[in-house]
């Protein structure tokens, strides 16, 4: 029973994630022609300015971090929210929404080697990304159902429990430094050596 109980929250925002990434897929579909030019042209100079990046890795790093840590910031503020599970499932799904809605318009607009685009310069960090999201999606979750549930300002123990689900939300959010370090620093060197055979 304990299994199910801690399994389930990681299976629904597993699948929320999934559906976000199914749906950006098909929002492809609805976009205007121009829209799609548009996108392209934007597509076309990133993929220029991959042989003289004007970033570095320790600017990358940065802003990747600063993302990281708003999401993690935001996910664990829901989780204290008593209504906060709602927002925690919509921040999941349209992050997978736009992850989906970028693959789909990489390897479409880049028939020559879209797929090797999508797979060095989004896949790996976002290997380690979704994982993390998932996991810190499904204790926002949980700790906000169980304050539902268990009402713990009520009978004073909700710092005890605060406590712990800030602790375990620290840990997991040490997954995200791993995906921003491999973003900054493998992502460019994959990307620029994909570049080299389109």
């Amino acid at each position: 029973m304990k299994t199910r109980t801690v399994a389930s929250p990681v299976v629904f925002c597993s699948l929320l994630l999934v559906s976000g990434i199914i749906m950006g897929i098909l929002g492809l579909r609805v976009l205007s022609p121009d829209e799609k030019a548009e996108l392209a042209s934007y597509l076309e100079v990133f993929m220029r300015g991959l042989s003289n990046p004007g970033l570095e890795p320790p600017v990358i790093l940065r802003l990747s971090l600063a993302h990281s840590l708003k999401s993690v910031a935001l996910l664990w503020a829901f989780g204290l929210a008593v209504i906060g599970a709602p927002l925690t499932c919509i921040m999941l799904f349209v992050r997978g929404f736009a992850l989906g809605f970028s693959a789909a318009f990489v390897i479409k607009q880049v028939p020559a080697g879209g797929f090797l685009v999508f797979a060095s310069g989004m896949l790996p960090h976002n290997l380690i990304a979704l994982p993390a999201l998932v996991l810190l999606s499904s204790a926002s979750l949980s700790f906000s159902v169980k304050l539902f549930r268990e009402r713990p300002w009520v009978h004073g123990g909700l710092l005890k429990l605060s406590t712990g689900y800030t602790l375990r939300f620290a840990l997991m959010s040490l997954l995200l430094l791993a995906s921003s370090l491999v973003e900054a620093y493998l992502t460019p060197l994959l990307l620029r050596k994909a570049a080299g055979y389109l």
